[in-house]
């Protein structure tokens, strides 16, 4: 228990956003696959991303003070971590803390104001912001899917609907843990095209059929055995959720069973923490979106006609998922 004295330079070191800001733009600016495996002076980062040489000494000296590059004579080389962990795709997982700099800096006027997005941003707001968190939670998802699917109930299932799914990291995933597995996968029009290229990439097209649908108004297809709905429910108001899960009770086979995957909240909404915190980036990003309490999602189940509730479980054993699993079936 840290002592009276201690408390507040804690909470001053907990509070300061300046690695943060530095670690980002970093990413932003992809500075550590530009350096890759070589070394380079700010000489040579002025001449390449433009400004002047103090200016990037100062920078990448912050960078050499976090332990993410070192530094000889007037030259900066990644550090063994970096070159592994940031100078590839692993660094895009930060574009989207960027892409959210400026509606976190809105937040008290949101507060005071008492307003918040029209549309879920950045998906229907911004194209590239929306591929660069799209890849970012595929690249999550790639690394989770193997945990996760030694969970599910899929080996009797034939047909798979996938809400939501971004670039299909789980139907591509399930489909080829389960040879006779056929998924369709839904998403909105304006995302749907990414979501396309990143099946045929995946070599998936013939597995995966993909859909471009607004399932918020539209009515979704039919005859599933399982249906799996992973991070959409804390991006939409209750009425919207008790109407989606009406939609999916109505597009199963008989007996088939709903995956659900997202965030659980405790009855009083104050724990786990990340979820809090989570809450109030949706604040700033949808229009009705929060995480919610598990037993406000038991009984939009229960409403709609669900059965034989399971979990919640863990969605993975991974640092960076905070997930859970709850199994439902059509009563």
């Amino acid at each position: 228990m840290p002592s009276k004295k201690s408390l507040p330079a804690q909470l001053r070191g907990q509070s300061s956003y300046w690695r943060s800001c530095i670690l980002i733009t970093a990413a932003h600016l992809d500075l550590f696959r530009w350096i890759g495996a070589q070394e380079k002076t700010p000489l040579a980062g002025a001449a390449y991303f433009g400004g002047k040489p103090t200016g990037w000494e100062i920078f990448l000296n912050a960078l050499c003070g976090m332990k993410l590059l070192r530094k000889r004579g007037a030259k900066y080389a990644n550090t063994l971590f970096s070159l592994r962990c940031l100078a590839g795709d692993d660094a895009s997982l930060y574009l989207p803390d960027y892409d959210a700099w400026d509606a976190w800096g809105g937040l008290a006027s949101a507060l005071r104001g008492g307003r918040r997005p029209k549309v879920h941003k950045p998906f229907l707001s911004d194209g590239k912001a929306t591929a660069r968190l799209l890849h970012a939670l595929h690249l999550d998802a790639q690394r989770i899917a193997p945990q996760l699917i030694k969970k599910l109930p899929l080996r009797g299932a034939r047909t798979l609907l996938d809400v939501g799914g971004g670039l299909g990291a789980f139907s591509v995933a399930f489909c080829r843990r389960y040879p006779l597995l056929q998924a369709t996968l839904v998403e909105h029009p304006r995302v749907v095209a990414l979501t396309r290229q990143a099946i045929e990439k995946a070599g998936m097209g013939k597995r995966v059929r993909v859909m471009g649908l607004d399932f918020s108004r539209g009515a979704l297809p039919r005859n599933f055995d399982s249906v799996f709905v992973s991070n959409v429910v804390h991006s939409q108001g209750p009425d919207q959720n008790r109407s989606l899960l009406a939609k999916i009770r109505d597009c199963l086979n008989p007996g088939g069973q709903l995956i659900l995957r997202d965030v659980f909240m405790s009855h009083n909404r104050v724990a786990p923490e990340w979820a809090t915190l989570f809450s109030v980036l949706l604040l700033l990003h949808t229009p009705q979106g929060r995480c919610y309490a598990l037993a406000e999602i038991l009984g939009w189940l229960r409403q709609a006609g669900f059965a034989k509730l399971k979990g919640p479980f863990r969605s993975s054993s991974l640092f960076f998922d905070p997930d859970s699993i709850l199994i439902a079936t059509k009563r």
